[in-house]
């Protein structure tokens, strides 16, 4: 057995197909005929495949502290050394982000022209130091799912911030810092547009989604036992009304005038009822694990099975949904394009780059592991599935 927990491969698997038939369907990348067939409840399912990401946030938090979570349950040394985990970090998870980052600058290049300008150099750099995020003019510009790897990134810097304010405070006292630190954010992105007339993105900003990631970490502190939970934390039902209520307060808000206080209460209350729902979604998944027999559910199966290479789904498949919608045949259903070319082209160019573009480096980041005999627990952060040892190259 590979130690791997499947649930949370398959959990970032669904997270990545929901996210990948939101762009497919619900962004001008799809015909706009598609909805004139008998689609819409397909349509009003992938309207809020974007949730997904909010369901990598809790993993993300659950993966990265899944190391120290370990070694505190076992009695292990918990220190985490700062330099070595981000140059993991970065041997692990850069060099693919790096590749297609280029891949989209050559096809951006090979469609709109190739023009250096001030804006495009400043642009390739906020991209390649993963700082895109905070201007609104960068944060969409090459790829429109990328914001979301810096946020990743930054909340990687958060992670020693959390610890020091877990081991001081609790955690209760801790989520509400992540909560303040919301609400911070906006408060301060108000303050500069008024003052300066500078935009300063706020849902796309690391800061608003601390809460989120960091209840991944108590989730995976929770699994190994250092805490117990109470009852409904592990609850599906509360996790449905939580993640129906979010979506349709998300679906609600833009009807809501935004100099309101309304407006702003609801903004407050959307992502982290998003990241209690899913919270709730990966304890109930990792206690259900453990009562799965050597043989997965299939329909878990097939969905673990994606969230193995999770991560290449989510940097290439803009790439292949702009470029496979206009090879499709016009004589044929649009949802029938969708379904049989589409979205498996998404997956075997996602697949063929997890193989030549992702798992060189993951095997390099494996082996100097082994070296350097850090702990006995390999996270694969990238597909965000914690592994008990470290799996053959």
């Amino acid at each position: 057995m590979s130690g791997r927990l499947r649930g949370i491969d398959a959990l970032r698997g669904i997270a990545a197909i929901g996210v990948v038939l939101y762009h497919a369907v619900d962004q001008k990348i799809v015909p706009t005929n598609l909805l004139r067939y008998p689609v819409k409840l397909v349509q009003l399912g992938t309207s809020f495949g974007y949730i997904g990401v909010f369901l990598f946030f809790v993993i993300s938090g659950f993966c990265i502290h899944l190391q120290r979570a370990r070694a505190q349950a076992t009695g292990d040394p918990t220190q985490i050394n700062f330099g070595a985990f981000w140059r993991r970090r970065i041997r692990r998870l850069y060099p693919p982000y790096l590749i297609a980052l280029v891949l989209y600058l050559i096809l951006n290049a090979w469609s709109a022209g190739f023009d250096v300008t001030r804006f495009f150099v400043y642009d390739v750099v906020m991209h390649l130091l993963m700082l895109h995020n905070i201007d609104p003019k960068t944060c969409y510009s090459i790829n429109g799912v990328f914001w979301t790897l810096a946020i990743e990134e930054q909340l990687y810097l958060a992670y020693f911030l959390l610890l020091f304010l877990r081991s001081r405070w609790g955690w209760t006292r801790t989520l509400l810092v992540c909560l303040l630190a919301r609400v911070a954010w906006m408060t301060f992105s108000h303050a500069v547009w008024v003052r300066y007339g500078i935009g300063v993105p706020v849902p796309e900003a690391a800061a608003s989604h601390w809460f989120t990631w960091a209840l991944g970490a108590i989730a995976v502190e929770a699994y190994f036992g250092l805490l117990k939970l109470p009852r409904w934390t592990r609850d599906l039902r509360l996790a449905t009304v939580l993640i129906v209520a979010a979506s349709a307060m998300s679906n609600y808000l833009p009807s809501i005038p935004k100099d309101t206080p309304w407006h702003d209460i609801a903004w407050f209350l959307i992502h982290p009822m998003w990241g209690l729902g899913f919270f709730i979604v990966v304890n109930r998944t990792v206690i259900a694990e453990q009562n799965w027999t050597k043989r997965l559910p299939s329909i878990i199966s097939v969905f673990a099975t994606l969230g193995v290479f999770s991560y290449s789904i989510y940097l290439t498949h803009e790439l292949t949904l702009m470029e496979s919608w206009r090879y499709v045949s016009s004589s044929l259903s649009p949802l029938f394009n969708l379904v049989v070319i589409v979205l498996p082209a998404t997956i075997i160019v996602a697949w063929v780059f997890f193989w030549f573009c992702e798992k060189p480096y993951m095997r390099k980041v494996a082996k100097k592991k082994d070296q350097q005999v850090v702990s006995a627990v390999f996270c694969d952060e990238s597909s965000t599935a914690p592994q008990l040892e470290p799996e053959s190259a």
